[in-house]
């Protein structure tokens, strides 16, 4: 099975519209895998679906999305429809806090770990499930480094990556037998 055939023919990637999301989308376009787009901000996204698809030729869909919002996941599954995802690539989730725990407004903490745990888990639940089913694809959780220990400053945040990272490696474990690959991408 080629990659395509394996990861295709569709792409989620959140965190999609600078940096390692938007190169995620430049490598899977160049192997004319479509693409479903998401970030907060628009108007990048639209700039960067537009380019691929002139470039490369593939399809790509857009939606602006908070992945802190509780719906994040469900507006996920709306923006992908009917399309077959093959590959989900969780990317989204920098700690924009740079605080100390409780230097920082509550609400913040839980803004971040919404985005970062409930939105990985809930979308991993609503992709995976499909991918089973077909018998392929993969989950990409992208993490960081701060997953490993716990540092001052970015307490919350260390602590999501070190759940994305025990959640990604008992996904490799169950969903391997069905042919569904789970990669912990950690950066840093």
């Amino acid at each position: 099975m080629d990659f395509k055939e394996r990861y295709g023919p569709w792409a989620l990637i959140a965190g999609a519209s600078e940096g390692t999301g938007a190169a995620f989308a430049e490598q899977l376009a160049e192997r004319g895998i479509n693409l479903i787009l998401v970030a907060r901000r628009q108007a990048p996204l639209d700039a960067l679906a537009q380019r691929l698809g002139q470039v490369h030729g593939v399809e790509c869909v857009t939606a602006s999305i908070d992945l802190a919002g509780a719906d994040a996941a469900d507006r996920m599954a709306q923006a992908a429809g009917a399309r077959a995802v093959g590959l989900l690539i969780l990317n989204a989730g920098a700690d924009t806090n740079g605080a100390m725990f409780l230097d920082n407004d509550i609400e913040n903490w839980i803004a971040l770990t919404n985005r970062n745990v409930m939105t990985t888990l809930r979308a991993c639940y609503q992709f995976a499930g499909p991918m089973r089913a077909r018998g392929r694809g993969g989950l990409i959780l992208v993490g960081s480094g701060a997953c490993y220990l716990g540092l001052p400053g970015i307490s919350v945040y260390g602590a999501t990556k070190a759940y994305d990272l025990v959640l990604g490696e008992a996904l490799w474990a169950e969903l391997k037998p069905h042919g569904v690959d789970v990669l912990n991408l950690i950066m840093g």
